[in-house]
């Protein structure tokens, strides 16, 4: 494999690794350490630090998407303007849905007739409908537990895999530390649900996941504008 394409496939250990494990490690500590604090400062659902995560990450990566959108390489292909703007519009609406369009930030009140419709009285539209909230989020778990865990693993024994037509497409392997923790946290609290045991890792472990879903959104379009990067390099002469 050229030296191009191995260092397109990388992120600085810090971004993709450390980050991630730090993050983890700082959530688990203080819901373990002080609830109350961790309730009011980390996971208050509309002014927490791990809610503004959900809607700052989702942006950057809707940054990403417009500077992917503005290369040439990019524009060439009508599989990466259409799958690139399919995952810009969700970063949109995953950022919109959790700040609830602004409302958590400004403050302003949901009209009774949207109250009717949403089951939290939000400006949103998640609350309103499984299609608009679980089944997406089924989808994305699924494309992450596929794409961020099974296929780099297997790639790692079939180096082939990222070389087919589809390759560019593929989640990279700095993308399985995130999806794996995404995967653990709520894994973990489902088993507990069942009664295997009654320790807690996460304190609402789907927020943690939705936190490690828009890590790895976000460096799989870093990766992905790195790849074509690396094309722009091996066309020039």
């Amino acid at each position: 494999m050229p030296n191009g394409r191995v260092s397109a496939e990388l992120l600085p250990a810090w971004l993709y690794l450390w980050v991630p494990l730090a993050a983890a490690a700082v959530l688990i500590f203080l819901a373990h350490y002080d609830l109350a604090f961790y309730r009011e400062y980390i996971g208050s659902e509309e002014v927490g630090l791990l809610e503004l995560s959900h809607v700052l990450i989702p942006l950057m990566s809707v940054f990403y998407c417009l500077r992917i959108l503005g290369m040439p390489e990019a524009r060439a292909d009508r599989r990466i303007v259409i799958w690139i703007v399919l995952g810009m519009l969700g970063c949109i609406y995953i950022a919109g849905e959790e700040a609830s369009w602004g409302q958590h930030y400004i403050g302003w009140l949901t009209p009774e007739a949207w109250q009717a419709f949403n089951d939290q009285g939000e400006t949103n539209f998640h609350n309103t409908s499984s299609w608009l909230d679980q089944k997406p989020r089924t989808l994305l778990e699924f494309g992450v537990i596929i794409g961020g865990i099974i296929i780099p693993l297997l790639a790692l024994r079939r180096p082939g895999i990222r070389e087919g037509r589809y390759a560019i497409f593929l989640p990279p392997l700095v993308c399985l530390p995130v999806a794996v923790i995404a995967e653990f946290a709520k894994v973990w609290e489902r088993l507990q649900g069942h009664g295997l045991w009654d320790i807690a890792i996460f304190y609402r472990a789907s927020e943690v996941q939705e936190l490690y879903f828009a890590f790895f959104i976000l460096f799989y379009l870093i990766v992905f504008r790195q790849r074509l990067l690396a094309h722009r390099s091996a066309a020039t002469p």
